[in-house]
């Protein structure tokens, strides 16, 4: 993707190199790429493990080699996505949503069990609201893995 075709609203993950300085690894890095308004022009900054890099992406498609990196990638990845919320990626909340998901499908599974019941002593609805009692029960199960 050519810099012109780039949204100059978002963020991008774009391979580096590093600087050229002794000692210093010949490795690619990941690196976030910015448009940056003040200067108009487009930027990358540190590597995603830290260390200083030259300015500027590497062509579409290089190899990164730094293994810091590609374990922080899938994070900003994520996290560069458009629609990502960092919500989504607090624990306590994650918790607390799964936690909310499982008291949900157990009073699901208990309006079912109703159904059931409910079905046994009205010989008319028997097939109804059995079938649909059976139904939703296999579909929870299968949710939840059970």
């Amino acid at each position: 993707m050519k810099e012109t075709e780039l949204d100059k609203t978002r963020r991008y993950l774009r391979a580096v190199a590093p600087l050229d300085l002794p000692g210093v690894p010949a490795e690619t890095h990941w690196s976030v790429y910015q448009w940056l308004p003040a200067f108009e022009a487009w930027a990358t900054g540190i590597s995603l493990c830290g260390q200083s890099m030259r300015q500027g992406p590497l062509p579409a498609g290089t190899t990164v080699s730094c293994m810091q990196c590609e374990e922080w990638r899938p994070r900003y990845e994520r996290m560069l996505a458009p629609g990502y919320r960092p919500q989504d990626d607090d624990p306590e909340l994650l918790r607390h949503r799964v936690q909310l998901a499982e008291s949900q499908i157990e009073s699901v599974r208990e309006l079912v069990a109703q159904w059931g019941a409910a079905a046994v002593d009205r010989p008319d609805a028997v097939i109804l609201v059995g079938v649909a009692a059976d139904v939703l029960s296999a579909a929870l199960n299968r949710a939840v893995g059970r």
